[in-house]
């Protein structure tokens, strides 16, 4: 047993702050399983969030030298673990999120005339275009409930907020694309009247 594996977080962090990389080392050790655990809870997938962990780590010992009081350093690693897997999610459905299509929601089995199938493209179309206009957060919740099925308790790790507060950002969201198809119907029955 070497001298760092019976030492308080406290002191491993204040050697690994003067660039002891087995102090460093030790506090891997203690703090992987928790920092596995809550990247996990917000990829649900083990091999990225051993990477979440892994680069959090690496971060962890490019910027030890920054934490103020030693013996912070678990709620300062695990903000760090959360920032990196939020970022492995958002850059894991960047994805879909660009290839969201409403198409798939339109019953293509219907036989259609070239004037409906046309119709039907501009409208999906439109409802992309408003999709895509909606502000950054109100467009990954809604993938996140309705595209990806995930649930408001879900949602609320993903996002580091409580369900119900995903449950009104949700309310505002859909109500702000309700808003914004009325306008569009407003002004199509406009046009048809005018």
């Amino acid at each position: 047993m070497n001298r760092h594996e019976s030492e308080s977080v406290e002191k491993l962090v204040r050697w690994a702050k003067s660039g002891d990389r087995e102090a460093f080392r030790q506090l891997v050790l203690q703090h992987q399983q928790i920092a596995g655990g809550v990247a996990y809870g917000i990829l649900s997938d083990t091999h990225l969030a051993a990477d979440a962990v892994q680069d959090s780590f690496v971060h962890a010992w490019q910027k030890i030298g920054q934490l103020k009081e030693d013996h912070k350093f678990k709620s300062w690693f695990l903000m760090i673990v959360r920032s990196r897997a939020i970022d492995l999610h958002r850059q894991r459905y960047a994805k879909i999120r660009e290839s969201y299509s409403i198409d798939e929601s339109i019953d293509s089995s219907n036989e259609k005339g070239p004037a409906e199938e046309l119709e039907n493209r501009e409208r999906s179309h439109l409802i992309r275009q408003m999709f895509r206009d909606l502000p950054e957060e109100y467009r990954e919740i809604l993938l996140l409930k309705h595209q990806l099925k995930h649930s408001y308790q879900e949602i609320a790790k993903i996002q580091g907020t409580t369900p119900k507060a995903v449950e009104s950002k949700l309310s505002r969201a859909r109500k702000l694309l309700a808003e914004k198809w009325q306008k569009v119907q407003d002004r199509e029955s406009g046009d048809s009247n005018g």
